[in-house]
């Protein structure tokens, strides 16, 4: 993964840190009419793709746990969680897990050798660990307007 990638990576997710701290609960929660979903699902699912994608593809350790994933997988939605995650906390993990995957790649702990690949649900085929941050990347900023929509309608 190159450097610039990383602190491109680090930008969007700086953004959208930004754009929700301070944001209540209830706020982060609230499901407006049209939407499926909200902004804390919306916090969730991109650290959870980001571990998929980048750390499941290279064989090591996510941060996220298992029974938490399964809310945020696409296609899920906070209408069908038994319980509120606590929102506050997405929050505060966001930076955590971005400072964690600039460390990880500074240390070396990404290897092209063990890199396994990885295939968006459009089909294409992502072949190296710069290509997956990329799209990341792309994943990460879509996820940001749908939040910075959201916020809109429920600031």
């Amino acid at each position: 993964m190159s450097q610039v990638a990383v602190g491109i990576h680090r930008q969007i997710r700086s953004s959208i840190h930004t754009a929700v701290e301070g944001l209540s609960a209830e706020q982060l929660h609230a499901m407006p009419d049209g939407f499926d979903n909200n902004i804390a699902w919306n916090l969730g699912h991109i650290m959870v793709v980001q571990q998929r994608i980048l750390y499941g593809s290279s064989g090591l350790p996510l941060s996220v746990s298992e029974e938490t994933m399964p809310m945020y997988l696409p296609d899920t939605s906070p209408a069908d969680w038994q319980t509120e995650p606590d929102a506050e906390a997405l929050v505060a993990q966001l930076m955590p897990q971005q400072e964690q995957l600039e460390a990880d790649f500074a240390a070396g702990r990404f290897s092209e050798n063990e890199f396994s690949g990885f295939q968006t649900r459009s089909g294409l085929t992502l072949g190296d660990l710069d290509a997956v941050l990329t799209f990341n990347i792309y994943h990460e900023s879509q996820h940001y307007g749908f939040i910075l929509a959201l916020i809109n309608l429920v600031g």
